[in-house]
C-alpha cells in the first residue's frame, strides 16, 4: 500500500496497528501497516488511496469561494455489504483499449507497483510496493523500456509519488519526503516531527504539500528541502490521507477516519466539510475538469464531488465496488480504480454517470491511476506486477463497459457466494480479514473475526499470497488469516 491511497486502511489502522499519483493522477500507495482496502505485509501498508491513494488530478477551470458550512445532497445511512449509499446512475461508456506491460526493471523481486504518476521527463513513474528493494520505477509510454531506481531502505518503502515543479518526482516515505531526478539521483528529507507521511502534491505556492495521517497534520516542504512546516488538523484522529491542489488556490485532503473533506489555505487555515454517508472512509481526491474536487468513498461505495464552496454530492457505484484511486482524465471525465474481486476501472462523468470496465488480467489488485503525457490513462496492477494503459478513451476500442453485476465483487454479509478465500477479497479489512466459510450448505464470504477458518486447497486460493500466505492442505486454512 507496500504504499500509494494510500493506504492505510489508512493511517487509521496504521494508528491503531500501525495510493497515490501524479500530476493528473492518483497518488496511491500505502501508508504504514494497516488494512484499508487491502493488504499490509512485507514492504506494505494499507491504502490511503489513493494516493491514494489516491488522486491528484487535472486542472480545474473555475475558481471559487471559500466558506461556511457545507450543503449536501445524496447520502443516506450506511448499508452493509457492497451496496452504495448514494443514488446510482449507470451509463454505457465508450469502448476503450487496455494494454498491459509486465514490469521488467531488473529488480530481484516483483515490484508490486502501487502509486503512479506522469513525470516531467515524459515517462510513467511508479512505486515499488515491495521493499525488495525499496525503489521507484519508470517506464516509457511505449511500455518497452523499464528502469529501476533504488531509494533509502525503510520497512514500508515509498508511499505516494507525484511530479514536482522542478522537473523531479517527489515521493513520501516512512517519516520522510524524497526528491528524485530523472536520472534516479535522489535526496531524502525527514518529515516534521518525524511523522509518517501520506499523500503529496504540488501546491499553488510551488511547495510540495503532504499529509501526516497519524500525527493528524498537513505540511509542506520547499523544493530545496530547506523549508518545512506543518499545521494541525482540528481535533484528533482524523487521519488526513490523500491531498490535491484545488482550483481555488487551496489544498484539499481526505480525512479517512474523520469522514470529512478538509481544505487548507497556503497559510495553514483548515476548514472541514462532513461527508453525508457515515463512515465512508474517503481515500483519494483529485481536482476535476469541472472546477470541483472529486474523491472516492472506499466504504461508502461512492464517488463524491465537492465544490470549492464545500457542497458535496455523492454518486453510487453500480457494482458496489470499493473505489481506491481517482484522477481526472484527458477526456473530461473522472477515472477511478476498483481493486479486489471487482478488478475494474471506473469512469464517472461530471454529472455522475458511472461506467465500469473489467481489467483483462484477473486478480490484479489495481492501485494508482494517472493521466500520461500521451493523453492516455495509466494504472498500476500490484498483484499482476504490471503497468497498464487505457487508450481510445472516446471510443473505438476493444473493451466495452459492463453492467455492475457482471463484475466479481463479493457481497459480504449479504450472501456473497464463494469457493475459496481468494473469492472474498473486499470486506475492507486487511490481508486475511475475510474468508470463505464452508460451514453452511452454500459457501459464503464472512469475516475472519468470527473465527471461521475459511477454505483453501492450495496456496493460490489464499488472497494474501503476495505477503507470503500459504495454504495448510490438512486444515484448509490460509496462514495469514487474521482471526
Amino acid at each position: 500500500m507496500r504504499a500509494s491511497v494510500f493506504f492505510l486502511r489508512l493511517a487509521a489502522l496504521a494508528a491503531t496497528s500501525s495510493a497515490i499519483a501524479c500530476a493528473s493522477g492518483a497518488r496511491v500507495g500505502e501508508i504504514p501497516s494497516g488494512g484499508g482496502g487491502r493488504k499490509a505485509g512485507t514492504g506494505g501498508s494499507a491504502p490511503i488511496a489513493g494516493g491514494g491513494s489516491g488522486g491528484g488530478g487535472g486542472q480545474g477551470t473555475s475558481g471559487g469561494g471559500s466558506g461556511g458550512a457545507a450543503s449536501v445532497t445524496g447520502g443516506g445511512g450506511s448499508v452493509p455489504g457492497s451496496v452504495p449509499t448514494a443514488p446510482v446512475m449507470a451509463v454505457k461508456g465508450p469502448d476503450v483499449t487496455f494494454t498491459e506491460f509486465a514490469i521488467k526493471d531488473g529488480g530481484p523481486m516483483t515490484a508490486s507497483p502501487g502509486g503512479i504518476c506522469a513525470g516531467a521527463d515524459g515517462r510513467i513513474w511508479y512505486l515499488h510496493q515491495n521493499t525488495g528493494p525499496s525503489a521507484n520505477g519508470a517506464v516509457d509510454i511505449n511500455g518497452g523500456t523499464f528502469a529501476l531506481y533504488k531509494v533509502n531502505v525503510t520497512n514500508i518503502g515509498p508511499v505516494a509519488i507525484v511530479p514536482g515543479p522542478d522537473g523531479n518526482v517527489w515521493y513520501t516515505k516512512q517519516q520522510g519526503i524524497g526528491r528524485m531526478a530523472p536520472s534516479g539521483q535522489f535526496t531524502e528529507f525527514g518529515a516534521p516531527q518525524a511523522a509518517q507521511t501520506g499523500g503529496i502534491v504540488k501546491g499553488p505556492d510551488n511547495n510540495m504539500w503532504f499529509t501526516e495521517p497519524i500525527a493528524n497534520r498537513v505540511g509542506y516542504i520547499s523544493t530545496s528541502g530547506l523549508v518545512k512546516m506543518d499545521f494541525p488538523v482540528p481535533g484528533t484522529g482524523k487521519s488526513p490521507g490523500d491531498i490535491a491542489a484545488g482550483p481555488d488556490g487551496n489544498l484539499w485532503f481526505t480525512e479517512t477516519t474523520g469522514n470529512q473533506i478538509g481544505r487548507i489555505t497556503p497559510t495553514g487555515t483548515v476548514t472541514e466539510f462532513p461527508i453525508p454517508t457515515p463512515a465512508s472512509f474517503p481515500s483519494a481526491i483529485a481536482a476535476g475538469p469541472d472546477g470541483n474536487l472529486w474523491f472516492t468513498e472506499h466504504d461508502g461505495h461512492n464517488v463524491g464531488r465537492i465544490t470549492p464552496a464545500g457542497a458535496i454530492t455523492e454518486f453510487g457505484i453500480p457494482s458496489g465496488a470499493r473505489p481506491y484511486a481517482i484522477t481526472a482524465g484527458p477526456d473530461g471525465n473522472l477515472w477511478f480504480t476498483e481493486p479486489g474481486s471487482f478488478n475494474a476501472i471506473g469512469r464517472c462523468t461530471p454529472m455522475g454517470g458511472i461506467s465500469e470496465y473489467p481489467i483483462p488480467s484477473p486478480n490484479t489488485e489495481v492501485m494508482g491511476i494517472t493521466t500520461g503525457p500521451d493523453k492516455n490513462l495509466w494504472f498500476a496492477e500490484r498483484d499482476a506486477n504490471k503497468i497498464a494503459r487505457i487508450s481510445n478513451l472516446t471510443g473505438g476500442g476493444t473493451v466495452s463497459s459492463v453492467s455492475g453485476d457482471s463484475l466479481g465483487g463479493s457481497v459480504l454479509n449479504s450472501g456473497g457466494k464463494c469457493t475459496v478465500d481468494r473469492d472474498c477479497t473486499y470486506s475492507g479489512k486487511g490481508c486475511g480479514g475475510d474468508v470463505c466459510s464452508h460451514k453452511g450448505a452454500t459457501p459464503t464470504c464472512t469475516l475472519a473475526v468470527g473465527n471461521d477458518p475459511g477454505w483453501c486447497s492450495t496456496s493460490a486460493d489464499c488472497w494474501c499470497t503476495v505477503e507470503g500466505a500459504t495454504c495448510d492442505a490438512a486444515t484448509h486454512r490460509c496462514s495469514l488469516t487474521v482471526p
